[in-house]
């Protein structure tokens, strides 16, 4: 696929403009601004950070769940938006708990329920951030490879050196700045995308539109994985505790929720589109390549500006979480000058490790199999919403088989044709096993 000048034009003040906030804005910042933007951030910087850290390769990979299961794949976006509404009560309750001084998810786990059930959630939160990392990294390479012929590894490099330039000078503040730029940009070419392929009359297609041609176990699989995804969210949880109030906590989370469900539609009709139009292409790839066969001339360097925003905006976030978890909980340094220098270490370490997993797994349907940790983590969170004062060897019980269930589970999904929503379902069912064995061992603990 050549590009024209039009195209590249589109795409080279793009990445200008990226780098120019990266590398300009706030240079005098202080440790605060690096580590959680000193807390301060306003609605359309939440509004923006929230929905970008998860949309990345969602484009990508949820195109290619729509050439698979059709219209009935937005029971994803379904899921989330009742998953985001519902979350809210339980938002503003952490953001009062933390006084203003927690950083990261597992901090919650560890003043409420010790040292061990605080280092699983860690352990775990680093797990779901480094499998969202490999999910966009490899859709990311993948749209690079597409349009440049240069292989997936160097494509992937590229991308990653691009990140880490100014990640590890700027840390959080530069993701967030970056990523209000990138969500308006997703957002406006998102729209723009749908009116160009209407006026070459495309609005005449049959879209043949029925919500439950997935079946009920794969409906229920992507309805529960939208649902529980924000009590799963580590890098969520990284931006309300950046929020000033809890007023500006409510707004963020109700208006980016209901942004983000307008995306999904504008996503899916795109994806409708691009099946009925052309049925036979590669699910891994379907977005770009039915794009560029059906745009205009002039637009198709919208559409790289699109995906690339969105991977960036994607990877620089779960490479900062990861990175954040790691440092703040597992060292335990209160020197904010070391924790800084650490962080930015670390998240050179775990780019590499992302690049390496990656290049292993190069499959965008197969990388999404790694979404299954999120239900993990997301359970035992809930349960402590609704019974706070859980007994934390029940926790510890429902992480550990939960986790060890899923990881012995990857091996035989990463085999399956399709992508099979089923492993989600298998992912609570093993947690909620996991809860009830902690429970009887609770039980028997206390009686002896």
């Amino acid at each position: 696929m050549e590009l024209t000048i039009i195209d590249f034009t589109f795409i080279v003040v793009y990445f200008i403009l990226l780098i120019i906030i990266g590398f300009v804005v706030n240079k005098k910042e202080s440790n605060e601004d690096f580590l959680i933007s000193s807390r301060k951030l306003g609605l359309l910087s939440g509004i923006s950070t929230i929905n970008a850290s998860k949309t990345g390769a969602i484009i990508m990979a949820y195109t290619a769940l729509v050439f698979l299961y059709g219209v009935s794949a937005v029971w994803y976006f379904i899921g989330t938006l009742l998953g985001y509404l519902i979350f809210i009560p339980f938002a503003i309750k952490l953001y009062k708990q933390s006084e203003m001084k927690q950083y990261t998810l597992a901090e919650y786990f560890y003043k409420n329920y010790g040292k061990v059930t605080g280092n699983i959630s860690n352990l775990l939160t680093i797990i779901i951030m480094l499998g969202f990392l490999i999910i966009n990294l490899t859709a990311a390479a993948t749209v690079f490879e597409f349009f440049t012929n240069i292989s997936l590894l160097i494509s992937a490099i590229i991308i990653l050196s691009a990140i880490l330039l100014y990640i590890i000078l700027r840390g959080f503040k530069a993701v967030v700045k970056t990523d209000l730029v990138q969500y308006i940009a997703i957002l406006g070419i998102l729209i723009i995308i749908p009116i160009a392929l209407l006026n070459l009359g495309n609005e005449t297609l049959n879209l043949n539109i029925n919500l439950f041609e997935i079946g009920a176990k794969n409906l229920f699989g992507f309805l529960l994985l939208g649902f529980l995804f924000p009590f799963a969210s580590p890098e969520l949880w990284q931006r309300l505790y950046a929020l000033p109030n809890t007023k500006t906590l409510k707004k963020s989370i109700l208006y980016s929720s209901l942004v983000y469900f307008i995306f999904g539609s504008l996503l899916t009709y795109i994806a409708l589109l691009i099946r009925d139009t052309l049925p036979n292409i590669d699910p891994n790839i379907a977005f770009v390549n039915g794009l560029t066969q059906m745009l205009p001339a002039g637009l198709i360097g919208l559409t790289v500006v699109l995906l690339i925003s969105a991977f960036m905006s994607s990877i620089d976030t779960y490479l900062y979480t990861a990175s954040s978890a790691f440092v703040q909980n597992f060292m335990k340094e209160k020197n904010k000058d070391y924790i800084k220098k650490k962080i930015r270490i670390t998240i050179f370490v775990f780019g590499i490790i992302g690049l390496i997993l990656t290049i292993l797994i190069s499959n965008l349907v197969d990388s999404v199999y790694l979404t299954a940790f999120v239900v993990v983590l997301a359970i035992p969170t809930i349960i402590t919403w609704i019974k706070p004062k859980i007994d934390n060897v029940i926790l510890k019980f429902g992480f550990i088989i939960g986790m060890v269930v899923v990881l012995s589970l990857l091996p035989f999904e990463f085999l399956k044709e399709t992508v099979d929503p089923g492993i989600i379902l298998k992912g609570i069912g093993a947690t909620l096993f996991g809860l009830f064995i902690g429970w009887l061992y609770s039980i028997l603990k206390r009686k002896n």
